[in-house]
């Protein structure tokens, strides 16, 4: 029978707090035991903030995944109806990254090893004690973990390319687009390189979707989230016995993504001792896993990228120099948003169009203040940062139009304009920074008048002016900062 299609939106998953822990196992006292395991056990790593959940048939778990998280399930072979290792399948089939311990007795480890070369993590064996379970739980705790936050990274890397998708029309856009189809027809490693926020991830992905490997795995690795010990295993893989809780073989994410493309993301924070292994990856295209003693053939393009002068840190000796330049064959640098701001107002009413979708709101449009207001300021965290004001602006907007005040309200006090500030009169000043001064100074003045007549009261004085309260508040914030509002 076909396994059913379990939606998981997220609106249908519990809040994510404790480290949940399934429990897959019929027999009362065997489940008694392993409770009683787990809370003996020195699980250090979750601070002791963890919770269990036990189902007694495989079908019941599968119920369970469908409506809520969970980060690590433990499972016994034998179950009523389904068997654990079909369990194991539909696990595998829903989510491939969340671990899957598999609790068996000394007889039928043949059996566990048979679920290990189906995707399980590690097996336990019968009886279950305190110290077994814990050196294994340890081990799949930390991995849960790098997967999870591997997981949130790839679908804000998923949302943003959804949300920003690459338009623009600045000669600098039109260079980018240009390099993208130039890495897209050849296999040589890409390196980009720009500011936090610019859409590198975006460009990445861009550059394999064009290619003639687009069906092929993407497997994203964000060098910042793995912890350090553990990163040589995560991406060359290791074989059992390599080290104390490496009780199977495992490949590494690089070779997980054989055929296809790895995106090396912040390529700058990779320790210098993992920068020669990286460095015989790409030059001799195989990979050898920990404890290893055979190399594993691999045909994948590499793309990395940075928000760091790479040439400065191989001038500091923390990058090696070989490295960078097998890394550097194709180049793609990023310009920040404000060194190419005829991009702007295409960005923006893109994103204003495909966040309204998103969020069920009716279509908006901008007055043509707001792109005014878009284009005088610095973006200092790029696109990124634009689509979180347009997405906030879109919340406040009173109507289905993004005005000027909506934009200011969300940019910090200071840094409004990017020219340089004056305390000449208002005529002195280029058209669009003396219309934003003077709306800037009738806000503080309205506010100021509006707060007065309603005794220091914000809601009252929100809903004199016809301003949500949030947006009431949040343009106190911006622009009477330093004075307080009593009554609240």
């Amino acid at each position: 029978m076909p396994a059913p299609a379990l939606d998981r939106p997220a609106d249908r998953r519990r809040p994510k707090a404790p480290f949940s822990i399934l429990i897959v196992e019929d027999n009362p006292t065997d489940v008694e035991v392993m409770l009683h395991a787990l809370e003996e056990a020195d699980l250090k790593p979750l601070g002791g903030d963890f919770e269990m959940e036990v189902r007694p048939t495989a079908e019941g778990a599968l119920k369970l995944l469908s409506e809520q998280a969970v980060d690590l399930v433990l499972t016994d072979m034998m179950l009523p109806g389904m068997d654990g290792l079909d369990l194991l399948s539909r696990i595998q089939a829903i989510d491939r990254n969340l671990p899957v311990l598999v609790v068996t007795r000394m007889n039928a480890v043949a059996s566990a090893v048979e679920a290990m070369r189906r995707g399980a993590f590690d097996y336990v064996i019968k009886p279950v004690t305190p110290e077994t379970l814990g050196m294994r739980l340890h081990r799949a705790i930390r991995i849960s973990e790098i997967l999870r936050r591997h997981a949130v990274y790839e679908q804000q890397d998923r949302q943003e390319a959804a949300a920003l998708t690459l338009v623009g029309e600045s000669a600098a856009y039109e260079r980018i687009m240009r390099s993208i189809q130039e890495a897209a027809g050849v296999r040589s490693t890409v390196l980009i390189t720009g500011e936090t926020g610019t859409g590198k991830g975006m460009i990445a992905r861009a550059v394999h979707q064009q290619s003639p490997e687009r069906d092929r795995p993407f497997q994203v690795i964000d060098c910042t989230s793995i912890p350090e010990g553990m990163m040589e295993s995560e991406l060359f893989g290791h074989v059992r016995g390599a080290f104390t809780g490496a009780v199977a073989e495992k490949p590494g994410l690089i070779e997980l993504a054989n055929g296809g493309t790895v995106f090396l993301d912040e390529i700058g924070e990779l320790p210098l001792t993992l920068q020669a292994k990286l460095l015989r990856v790409l030059e001799e295209n195989e990979v050898r896993p920990i404890g290893g003693t055979r190399v594993r053939r691999i045909d994948i393009r590499f793309i990395a990228a940075t928000n760091q002068p790479l040439e400065d840190r191989v001038r500091a000796g923390t990058f090696r120099r070989d490295l960078y330049y097998r890394l550097a064959v194709v180049s793609i640098p990023v310009p920040p948003l404000r060194e190419r701001r005829p991009d702007i107002p295409v960005m923006a009413r893109h994103l204003l169009m495909r966040l309204t979708r998103e969020m069920g709101r009716a279509r908006c449009h901008f007055e043509e203040s707001a792109i005014e207001a878009l284009m005088a300021y610095d973006w200092p965290g790029n696109g990124r940062e634009l689509r979180n004001v347009i997405e906030q602006a879109i919340m406040l907007a009173a109507d289905d139009t993004v005005r000027a005040r909506d934009i200011l309200a969300l940019l910090p006090r200071h840094e409004a304009s990017h020219a340089t500030e004056s305390h000449a009169g208002l005529s002195a000043l280029p058209y669009a920074e003396a219309k934003e001064r003077a709306i800037e100074e009738f806000t503080k003045v309205y506010l100021r008048e509006k707060l007065a007549a309603a005794g220091g009261v914000i809601t009252k004085a929100a809903e004199s002016s016809g301003i949500p309260r949030q947006h009431f508040s949040l343009l106190m914030k911006r622009f009477l900062e330093n004075e307080t509002a009593e009554g609240q």
